[in-house]
C-alpha cells in the first residue's frame, strides 16, 4: 500500500507529537520539524507508509541521541496492558470458543498505537471488544488453516500488544500443542513497536520462539528483512499479521497464507479496504 498525501501529513504529525512527548526544548524541536518538513517533500509515493516513516524516525533518534526515543511510552503501555490480564484470562476461561476470545483480546490491544492521528481508549476497547463483531471476519478460514498447519508466524506490532499476544500464543499452544509458533519482532527500535527486548520482557518465549525480522521499519518491509527471517517467512504455511503497519507493508502481495488482524485507525486504510474507521478486521490476504 503506497503513501498518500494524508500519510505524509500523518507521519510529519507523528514526529511533532514525539517532540512534545519527549519535552524537547523549543530550539531543538523547531530544528527537527524544519528538517522533517523538508524531507517530507521528497517522500516517494511509490513507497509504503512504514518505509517512508523509517527515515524521519531515524532522524529523530539521531537528533535526540536516543536509541529508542519512545521507550518510556512502550513501558507505560506494557504496564497498562498487564493490568487487564485478570479480566482477559477470565473471559477466555469462561468462553466456549477460547481461540476466538483470545484473538479478540489481541485485536483490542491494537488500539495502542502512537503512529495514528485518531486515538482510541484501551479502557473502552477492552470493555467492548468481546461484544464487537469483526467487520471483515475470516476467523473460520483462519481456524481451518490453523488446524491443518504445523508452523505459524505471528508478526508483532506495538508494545503493550505483546501482553495480549502472549495470551493468544498460550491459548493456541493449549489447543494445538504440536504447533510450532514463531513471534517475529522489529529488528531495531522504531516508533513504539515491539523488538525482541519487549517480547522477552513479557515472557512470550514460554509459548513461542522469539525471532527478529531484522526490519527497521514500523511494518514488515520485506526489502529490509534479514535473510534468515525471509527464509522462514516464505517456508511457513500460515502467518498472523498484527496491526496496520504490517498490513500496509504486506497487503499488496495478496498472500493467502497471511491473515491480517487489526483495528482500522486511519482513513487511508479504511478507504483501502472499504471499511469504516474504528472497525476491527480479521482478513485473509
Amino acid at each position: 500500500m503506497n503513501i498518500t498525501n494524508d500519510c505524509v501529513k500523518c507521519i510529519v504529525g507523528q514526529i511533532q507529537k514525539a517532540t512534545k512527548l519527549l519535552n524537547l526544548d523549543e530550539k531543538l524541536s523547531n530544528k527537527i520539524m524544519t528538517e522533517v518538513h523538508k524531507r517530507s517533500k521528497n517522500f516517494s509515493f511509490n513507497d509504503t507508509p512504514p518505509y517512508v516513516a523509517k527515515d524521519v524516525y531515524e532522524y529523530l533518534g539521531k537528533m535526540t541521541n536516543l536509541e529508542d526515543p519512545l521507550e518510556k511510552l512502550k513501558q507505560e503501555s506494557i504496564k497498562k496492558a498487564t493490568s487487564y490480564l485478570p479480566l482477559i484470562n477470565e473471559k477466555i476461561k469462561n468462553s466456549e470458543d477460547k481461540l476466538y476470545t483470545a484473538i479478540k483480546a489481541a485485536v483490542a490491544g491494537n488500539v495502542i498505537d502512537f503512529a495514528t492521528t485518531k486515538e482510541f481508549s484501551l479502557d473502552e476497547e477492552i470493555n467492548s471488544i468481546f461484544e464487537t463483531n469483526f467487520s471483515v471476519n475470516d476467523y473460520k478460514l483462519f481456524k481451518e488453516e490453523l488446524f491443518k498447519t504445523d508452523k505459524l508466524i505471528i508478526l508483532s506490532d506495538n508494545a503493550g500488544e505483546n501482553v495480549f499476544d502472549k495470551v493468544l500464543a498460550k491459548t493456541i499452544k493449549k489447543l494445538y500443542p504440536n504447533l510450532k509458533i514463531y513471534y517475529a519482532t522489529r529488528g531495531k527500535a522504531i516508533i513504539n513497536d515491539i523488538t525482541t527486548k519487549e517480547a522477552f520482557q513479557v515472557g512470550i518465549d514460554e509459548y513461542c520462539e522469539v525471532i527478529s525480522s531484522g526490519v527497521d521499519t514500523p511494518g514488515l518491509e520485506k526489502s529490509q528483512a534479514n535473510e534468515d527471517f525471509l527464509k522462514l517467512f516464505h517456508s511457513v504455511p500460515l502467518v498472523l499479521s498484527k496491526g496496520m503497519g504490517n498490513f500496509e507493508s504486506l497487503e499488496s502481495y495478496k498472500d493467502k497464507r497471511i491473515f491480517f488482524l487489526f483495528k482500522v485507525k486511519c482513513e487511508v486504510v479504511a478507504n483501502k479496504i472499504q471499511r469504516n474507521l474504528g472497525e476491527i478486521i480479521l482478513k485473509r490476504g
